[in-house]
């Protein structure tokens, strides 16, 4: 069984080999930070409007545009 995702952990949702969330949040290095990006950007759209967010973007774009960046990246 796999272990869910720092996204789909804090969604309480059901992470799967495929998840849409887990590559949004690979540029970000710490557990927590990904539990915060992610938690905020789900206050914002809402849990069901997050996930259609991500799964709009193209696969090969989403660690590029759609989680908010530090200042200098």
């Amino acid at each position: 069984m796999r272990m869910s995702c720092n996204g789909c952990r804090v969604l309480r949702k059901g992470c799967s080999a495929d998840c849409s969330i887990d590559p949004c949040l690979k540029w970000i290095k710490n557990p927590q930070s990904q539990a915060n990006a992610t938690l905020f950007l789900a206050k914002f759209y809402g849990r069901a409007g997050l996930i259609n967010l991500v799964n709009a973007a193209p696969p090969h774009s989403r660690t590029v545009w759609l989680l908010p960046r530090p200042l200098g990246h």
